[in-house]
């Protein structure tokens, strides 16, 4: 079987996990993937990312790649104080969906009854437990887990030792930081933010920031809570 080659869109954080753990995968575990290299606007870097390369600029990913069946993409440019514009900026390199790779470590345990949508991955030893709905360009950072008959909503972001309990909603957009607690039922609405080690008892409104124990809703904060 003849590996998908991907191109992770970004080249920093999150990005460059991402990218190390499709190379972990395809070493350690013989996966199926192959982590070709970045496409990434910084010239700073001079050519490469820890010994990995940049291939293009991201307005020129598509372009290049396109008539490459084997070649398919993971956007990784999020930040959690301009989730809007990072996404309307993935809309705007008008890249098909079929065209992105869905990653999931061989780690993961991906209960049978769920299902994961285009561009989405999830990192090692991430549970997603039965019945969960994950949209499109979710990013799950390792050992988050996820309960039973969840929704996540495209665009959301997972940091790492998040713990989402079951029948919750995540909004699009969404960001929720390292080492956060949701309670069952809870709904965290679109855009909204998490702080790190929050524990969540109730819904989180529509572009607000909460943390804490409880989480609070705080006011006229800078929004890079991690």
């Amino acid at each position: 079987m003849n590996p998908t080659k991907v191109v992770v869109i970004g080249g920093k954080g999150t990005a460059v996990v991402i990218a190390e753990q499709i190379c972990d995968a395809k070493e350690r575990f013989n996966a199926p993937v192959e982590f070709l290299g970045y496409a990434f606007d910084d010239e700073s870097f001079h050519g490469e990312i820890n010994g990995l390369p940049i291939l293009c600029k991201t307005t020129e990913a598509f372009s290049k790649y396109e008539k490459y069946s084997d070649v398919k993409f993971i956007y990784s440019l999020y930040r959690p104080d301009i989730m809007k514009e990072r996404i309307e900026l993935l809309k705007s390199y008008k890249i098909p969906e079929e065209k992105f790779f869905t990653f999931i470590h061989p780690s993961v345990m991906l209960a049978r009854s769920s299902s994961v949508g285009k561009g989405s991955a999830l990192c090692a030893n991430t549970v997603v437990n039965p019945n969960v709905k994950i949209g499109s360009h979710v990013t799950i950072n390792s050992n988050v887990l996820i309960g039973h008959d969840t929704t996540i909503a495209d665009y959301s972001f997972f940091a790492a030792h998040s713990c989402v309990g079951s029948n919750v909603k995540i909004g699009e957009g969404a960001f929720l930081g390292m080492n956060c607690s949701i309670r069952n039922f809870v709904c965290v609405n679109s855009f909204s933010i998490v702080g790190m080690a929050s524990n969540v008892v109730k819904d989180v409104e529509e572009n607000s920031v909460v943390f804490g124990n409880p989480a609070q809703k705080k006011e006229g904060l800078n929004s890079k809570i991690r």
